[in-house]
């Protein structure tokens, strides 16, 4: 066989040296030659496996830099969606106390969207901004649902600008709420009752305006509120101010809202200076904030 045969070579360096000779059998020429085939292919295979690493390398970079990039787009169109939610119900807010002015019943349509920061960590980027695009979807529709609403409602306002200028929608002193329309302890007995209107704290002489169009109906002293002021606003709607120093109008005067109608005092069962603001409908004390657009606004 092949394999168990005997070959020689002979080497001649050059004229003058002394021929050497190998011996090799046909197993070991087949094994260098397997050797030699084998160091070829992986000699040329060599730049192909590293060029293959340096593109998986770039690639997996790249997917790394899209990866980040999604993942700060998805925070920015967050931060900007819970903006846009917080934008949106106060709108809804302001249209509902608009409404109630106008006298429109509208169901109240709830917080605006929910938002989907919670459970959201452990989804990827892609996913994530998905969820971001339904959301914006989402927020799209209400703000529509809260267009049509508004529009509702500044119809309903422009029928009815004469009622709108009586109804008492601003706060009738510059001043700090104390106490609101709520539960509280009597600053003179201790005991916990409930307070119908709320107390603006001012310096003692602080002008007192009407916050709507209005007739004056009263002007007495009481021996809880002091010197007690009452305006018609008409559809039933009265306001009261209590513990004023000084009377600027007198019943029967018609006023225009921010006319100075007195002064701000202590009269009455009264700590420190303030005024008690009251509104009453139907002979009923309500929450003055109702009808307060903006608590910013005031005389």
């Amino acid at each position: 066989m092949f394999l168990n045969r005997r070959f020689t070579i002979m080497v001649v360096p050059d004229a003058r040296a002394r021929m050497r000779r190998f011996h090799l059998r046909g197993a070991h020429l087949v094994a260098g030659a397997a050797a030699i085939a084998v160091l070829s292919i992986l000699a040329a295979s060599a730049p192909v496996g590293w060029l293959r690493a340096h593109r998986l390398a770039s690639d997996l970079a790249a997917a790394t830099r899209e990866r980040d990039e999604l993942a700060g787009r998805a925070e920015e169109i967050e931060s900007t969606l819970a903006e846009l939610r917080d934008r949106l119900d106060k709108f809804e807010q302001r249209t509902q106390k608009l409404a109630a002015i106008a006298g429109l019943d509208l169901p109240s349509l709830g917080p605006g969207g929910q938002g989907v920061s919670v459970g959201t960590d452990t989804l990827g980027p892609a996913e994530r901004t998905a969820l971001l695009g339904e959301e914006a979807e989402e927020l799209a529709s209400l703000g529509t649902l809260l267009g049509r609403r508004l529009d509702t409602v500044e119809r309903a306002i422009g029928a009815q600008s004469e009622r709108l200028a009586r109804t008492p929608s601003i706060l009738p002193v510059r001043g700090l709420i104390g106490a609101g329309f709520a539960w509280r302890r009597d600053p003179f007995t201790g005991r916990r009752q409930f307070h119908r209107g709320i107390d603006i704290s001012a310096p003692e002489g602080t002008p007192v305006h009407a916050p709507g169009d209005a007739v004056v109906v009263k002007a007495e002293r009481h021996r809880g509120y002091g010197k007690v002021l009452y305006l018609s606003h008409g559809d039933g709607i009265v306001t009261r101010y209590g513990h004023l120093s000084e009377f600027k109008v007198r019943p029967g005067d018609k006023v225009r809202r921010g006319d100075v109608i007195g002064l701000v005092g202590t009269t009455g069962r009264s700590t420190a200076p303030h005024l008690h603001y009251e509104v009453l409908v139907q002979g009923r004390q309500v929450d003055p904030m109702r009808f307060v657009l903006d608590e910013a606004l005031f005389y």
